[in-house]
């Protein structure tokens, strides 16, 4: 959907934290090292109007100052981040007296409604609601906040962050941190950890294995490449997931281990996303999943940690094998990696892998048809309440970088405006217009 909309900005201004802070210098964890990670995710969270006479600057005010507030907290997000040509490795610096948070205000003339709460909005038009991270020098600000303002006295929260600072599990925490401030409180639930020192790989002096690199050429479509790109929502429903598992139980007996809703979908949509892109049978399509790794390292990272706990596990298969593997089969395809992920040797031998790619300056090459992702952000901002006055958020809308999101899907928690949704899933995906209309039908088979 999109609409014509006269957002007046004003001035961007610099946040400061609310307390002197020494300026530092400090290192991040090879998984915030990856290249891969050094892209701007972003997500608008829709607040409702509390009532008919809201003064549409309280909200502002709360935020701004509660802003300033957790920087005390978080200080490393009022810094700035370069990467060293050196060692290929990110620095940031942060306190002193030049740190701080971009926040810009933005007023609109329709009201929320008229957007749907932004529900089915194309990424363009949600931009209009997102701050900018602008990059001097090499540098750049890894995180900043926009708050724009609707003639309803709703209100649309827009966060720009560099995942490199951290995965979807910290940003959710720092967002309900900021929202707790904002209702009052005098510190956050979660005391933040930094300790990104714990997630370092050392490779071997004498190693001259060569890195594992994941892709390379895969299957081709015939519908790419292509400029004919569409984004769509797709719910799925509490009794369709219900439907698929106990169809996936009669396949396979999983009776040791629970199939998560995770599992079942995910190799539901990678079948289907082979079926709609037509890929070359005999080609190989690779399922990659993001896997936390928490718990793993001994001892585990505590709650506050925020940087980036997770690693990236790969599941190869040729197109043919995709078609003709049920979704039990590929629900222990998935498990198998998990459990991979989960050891400890393995993710010391992750890191090494990935100083590798970094040292090197290596990139994926080749045909990129038939790589598929899956990730995971129904906990985006919501571990704990957002709600400072105007309820919890009524939306929540993630705008990832457009050649991440072709590759990627996203689970999301479906809208609260849709109480029919209620244990369901939310999928953001993104194909070729023609491959859409396939896909789409795939899903509507599922219901």
């Amino acid at each position: 959907m999109s609409i014509p909309l006269m957002a007046q900005k004003k001035l961007t201004e610099i946040v400061k934290p609310s307390k002197h802070i020494p300026k530092q210098t400090l290192s991040l964890s090879t998984l915030d090292n990856d290249p891969y990670n050094e892209v701007i995710y972003k997500a608008c969270y829709v607040f409702k109007a509390k009532n008919v006479v809201d003064n549409d600057d309280q909200a502002e005010a709360l935020l701004k100052e509660a802003l300033s507030d957790l920087l005390v907290y978080y200080c490393p997000l009022s810094g700035s981040l370069k990467r060293q040509e050196s060692d290929r490795k990110l620095l940031l610096t942060c306190g002193g007296d030049e740190g701080g948070v971009p926040f810009t205000v933005a007023t609109e003339n329709v009201e929320l409604s008229s957007l749907n709460n932004l529900e089915n909005i194309d990424s363009d038009t949600a931009l209009k609601f997102l701050p900018e991270l602008h990059v001097e020098n090499e540098c750049y600000r890894p995180f900043a906040l926009q708050v724009t303002k609707f003639g309803c006295g709703g209100f649309i929260l827009g966060m720009a962050m560099s995942h490199a600072m951290c995965d979807g599990y910290g940003e959710g925490h720092i967002m309900c941190a900021l929202t707790e401030l904002a209702g009052g409180n005098k510190k956050p639930t979660l005391t933040p950890v930094w300790e990104r020192e714990r997630l370092v790989g050392k490779p071997e002096d004498d190693d001259d294995e060569p890195p594992f690199l994941p892709g390379g050429d895969t299957a081709a479509s015939p519908y790419l490449p292509t400029d004919d790109w569409v984004t769509e929502k797709i719910n799925i429903k509490a009794d369709s997931i219900r439907r698929l598992k106990e169809a996936t139980l009669k396949e396979y007996d999983f009776s040791s281990e629970a199939v998560t809703t995770f599992e079942v979908i995910g190799a539901y949509l990678w079948k289907s996303r082979v079926k709609a892109l037509d890929l070359d049978r005999d080609g190989v399509t690779v399922l990659g999943l993001s896997v936390g790794i928490r718990n793993v390292v001994d001892p585990p990272l505590p709650d506050g940690y925020y940087g980036n706990a997770y690693i990236d596990m790969y599941v190869p298969l040729t197109a043919r094998e995709v078609e003709e593997s049920t979704v039990s089969d590929i629900v222990k395809l998935i498990k198998e990696a998990k459990r991979k992920a989960h050891d400890k040797d393995y993710l010391e031998e992750e890191l090494v892998n990935t100083e590798k790619i970094i040292k090197m300056n290596l990139t994926i090459k080749g045909k990129k048809d038939g790589l598929f992702c899956l990730t995971d952000w129904r906990n985006i901002g919501i571990f704990g309440s957002m709600d400072f006055g105007w309820d919890e958020p009524v939306n929540v809308v993630p705008v990832v970088p457009s050649e991440t999101a072709r590759m990627v899907n996203m689970f999301m928690r479906p809208s609260r405006l849709e109480p029919d949704m209620v244990g369901g899933v939310q999928i953001v995906v993104t194909l070729p217009r023609v491959a859409m209309v396939k896909f789409k039908e795939e899903m509507e088979a599922l219901e």
